[in-house]
């Protein structure tokens, strides 16, 4: 957004982001081509009037430049000349709003110009166990379960069984229809694994789904997941599951499936666990909930052939989801546990030119006062980066937008 009401653009960047979109703005008529040619964004909104400049000339600029010609622009003004209107969208502006502007028409203005996103949905954010209270309501209390809603795809993707996978069933029971999909696990850690025996769909016939978790020392997938469904653990037994389920041992070359590519690389974390690079089109997610950083091995020359391999594999990524349950200050005591501290993600993330990066897995521990204040020193560790960052939230969508696929 290119705007000199600061308050505006909060306004409407605070609307935005609640509704998945990565959102920058820029507060003068000076250095906008500068900054819309580094962020290279899917929309530009902008006012007609600046104190030093003409928002009329910026666009002429925007659309003569090749390589942002193709950038979608709506204007927000509070001026209603007609001639200003038609010069625009002479120019090539998509569409006019006036201040003060109905926010729900400008939301579906804004969906209607993107077209169909990439929708990663968070259904559960914890690591190690649930936590329920109050004190876990804004970030949510449940163990981690992305959805991954690709344009034009009917069949679920989901990565982790995590205590969230329940809710996301429930939701799905409500189309009462087959549901089909695959499920990626990222190791069989009860916290990714435990959502497994309550999710309903599991349990209707007609249903369809692939299971994929890298190769395990307890057993094959098969055996991983319904083990914990033994008598001694669960009242319910496997035999009651009627979809149709096939078990995979996953490998780490580059997989395709409809709609998608896939592939793995092994996490600094207990038991084979994967980071898995998820390519739709050329976008690329990267999935790390549990990954150790700072303590990889290094060899007798002093290199880290881990964090060359990791650098390597998330380097330009659109989106990083990251393992961030300790910070630097609890992170010593719990060294070898297979877990990050959040700053040092950052900063891998800023050298390796990560789009944007989502942390997660938060610690049992992490009220919502303390992620709100680990959220407060994100936003100023990745000022004047190029780095967008935000934190996982149960319930939350972010929206990659597909129309640059």
């Amino acid at each position: 957004m290119v705007e000199d009401d600061v308050m505006l653009c909060d306004l409407i960047g605070s609307f935005l982001r609640k509704k998945g979109y990565i959102f920058h703005h820029h507060n003068s008529y000076e250095g906008a081509i500068d900054q819309v040619r580094q962020t290279m964004p899917d929309l530009v909104i902008m006012d007609l009037h600046f104190p030093d400049g003409n928002g009329l000339h910026l666009c002429k600029l925007l659309k003569a430049d090749k390589d942002l010609a193709g950038i979608p622009i709506l204007v927000l003004t509070t001026r209603d000349y007609p001639v200003e209107k038609e010069i625009a969208l002479s120019t090539g502006v998509t569409d006019f709003f006036h201040k003060p502007m109905d926010y729900g028409q400008f939301a579906d203005k804004i969906d209607e110009v993107l077209g169909k996103s990439i929708e990663l949905y968070f259904w559960g954010v914890r690591g190690s166990i649930p936590c329920p209270g109050s004190h876990y309501t804004h970030y949510g209390g449940n163990t981690t379960c992305l959805q991954i809603r690709i344009p034009g795809q009917e069949k679920v993707l989901v990565f982790d069984a995590g205590t969230g996978i329940r809710r996301l069933g429930n939701e799905l029971q409500k189309k009462n229809a087959e549901i089909a999909g695959r499920v990626f696990f990222s190791h069989a850690h009860w916290d990714h694994i435990h959502g497994f025996p309550f999710f309903k769909p599991f349990y209707q016939s007609g249903n369809r789904f692939d299971l994929h978790m890298p190769p395990q020392m307890g057993g094959s997938t098969k055996d991983v997941l319904l083990g914990q469904m033994s008598y001694t653990y669960f009242p319910v037994t496997s035999q009651m599951l009627q979809a149709r389920l096939e078990y995979h041992i996953q490998p780490q070359a580059v997989q395709h499936y409809d709609g998608f590519s896939i592939q793995y690389m092994t996490a600094n974390h207990p038991v084979e666990t994967a980071i898995y690079k998820v390519i739709i089109g050329k976008k690329i997610i990267v999935f790390a909930p549990d990954n150790e950083l700072e303590a990889s091995f290094v060899n007798e020359n002093k290199q880290n052939p881990f964090l060359d391999q990791f650098d390597e594999f998330i380097s330009g990524a659109d989106v990083l989801i990251h393992d961030a349950q300790y910070d630097r200050d609890s992170y010593p005591d719990k060294k070898n546990w297979g877990h990050s501290a959040w700053e040092d993600v950052v900063e891998r993330a800023i050298d390796c030119e990560v789009k944007h990066l989502i942390l997660t897995h938060f610690d049992p521990e992490s009220t919502d006062e303390h992620l709100h204040q680990v959220f407060a020193k994100l936003t100023d560790m990745v000022d004047e980066t190029d780095l967008s960052a935000g934190m996982a939230r149960e319930d939350e969508v972010f929206r990659l937008v597909a129309s640059r696929v």
